[in-house]
């Protein structure tokens, strides 16, 4: 039993590899198929192609080609169903997969349809790096009909294999494609989705003769990072049979959430440490900046999430800003520390040191900084 589920994302900004997860899932990315039809005969057009010019897939996963084709109809009696369909790698004298042995070519898959359809859909299985290249289809059929389409350019499909994972940013509209075969019409399988975000997601469903397929649409946000969506095939053959897929979904997106808090909490008494941290929830991770507000302009005072003042004194009194920032955005967040004097009794008399309050605070009418000190 084979179910695949492919992902086409609307907004692409990036399609770097992530080591996230292992996706053993087909990746088809419908925003890059621009079917081409290529008259590869001259004037009279009548070999011609029509096939997506690139298509990605992930590592270990399988790849899905649209494909039709059309002869010049001097050879209409010689193409039967027995003709073999076959695929060749730019630049390689055999093929990587024909449709008489379809398991035992350089690429395993299937071949959808018969040449009398004209149709030359194929999967190819467990792609790697390996069959990173251009492909081109070839016709072999009795008689005279055998032909390479592969006259120009634009008639073979790049096939682009990517990392485990595939990127998806905060935003984008991304759709999750679920299929499976159906081998008897009479009791069709079903398809159900789930995800660890929500118990049951509903999808988008429709069937051909011979596959089942449910779309599930939607804008990714942060909330669906580290999420697996499962879609469950449900045979009912001669005992009830169920098959799983699933996709961990890795999304990248601006920090939120950032926030700074000091530690020790409660009072900070002159000479003792004090530490400043930040966090932020943010994919990929931030790259944290410190800056005071006793800097004009504001001049940054240390990198890294934690900044850490030893043998505090009044002067090191005021705000600290902390400021979160990766590729997708930047968030700011800001903390205001007071440091108090020591208070000490001796034997006979009261010693205070000098207590410096120092408030830095801005006018956001007039812009001014203002200081006050208690002594």
């Amino acid at each position: 039993m084979l179910i695949c589920i492919f992902l086409s994302q609307a907004t692409v900004t990036e399609s770097k590899s992530n080591k996230c997860c292992r996706c053993l899932f087909c990746l088809l990315t419908l925003y890059s198929f621009f079917l081409l039809s290529v008259c590869v005969l001259g004037f009279l057009c009548s070999f011609n192609i029509s096939l997506p010019k690139r298509v990605e897939a992930l590592k270990g996963s399988c790849v899905f080609i649209p494909c039709t084709f059309d002869i010049d109809q001097q050879y209409k009696d010689d193409l039967t169903d027995s003709a073999k369909r076959m695929w060749f790698k730019a630049g390689g004298s055999t093929a990587v997969f024909n449709s008489s042995s379809p398991n035992t070519g350089l690429l395993k898959g299937e071949i959808f349809g018969t040449a009398t359809q004209k149709n030359c859909t194929t999967r190819f299985d467990n792609v790697d790096q390996s069959h990173d290249g251009s492909y081109y289809f070839r016709l072999e059929a009795s008689g005279k009909l055998q032909y390479n389409y592969k006259e120009t350019t634009y008639s073979q499909v790049q096939i682009a294999v990517l990392g485990e994972c595939h990127i998806v940013v905060e935003g984008s509209s991304v759709s999750l494609r679920c299929s499976t075969k159906i081998f008897c019409p009479s009791r069709p399988p079903s398809l159900t989705w789930s995800s660890s975000l929500i118990e049951s997601v509903a999808g988008q469903q429709y069937q051909n003769q011979t596959e089942l397929i449910s779309d599930l649409n939607f804008t990714v946000s942060h909330r669906h990072h580290g999420v697996n969506f499962t879609c469950t095939a449900t045979h009912q053959l001669q005992k009830q049979n169920t098959t799983k897929r699933s996709r961990l979904l890795s999304v990248q997106y601006a920090p939120k959430n950032t926030s700074v808090r000091i530690n020790p909490a409660g009072l900070v008494l002159e000479g003792r440490s004090v530490t400043l941290s930040c966090s932020s929830d943010a994919n990929p991770a931030v790259t944290y900046t410190w800056y005071r507000d006793t800097e004009r302009p504001l001049n940054p005072v240390q990198t890294g999430p934690n900044l850490t003042i030893n043998n505090t004194d009044p002067t090191h009194s005021g705000r600290y800003y902390c400021t979160a920032k990766n590729k997708h955005g930047t968030q700011n967040s800001s903390v205001l520390l007071d440091v108090q004097c020591d208070v000490r009794v001796s034997h006979l008399s009261f010693t205070c040191c000098t207590i410096y309050r120092l408030w830095l605070s801005q006018d956001s009418s007039h812009g001014h900084i203002f200081l006050a000190a208690d002594v």
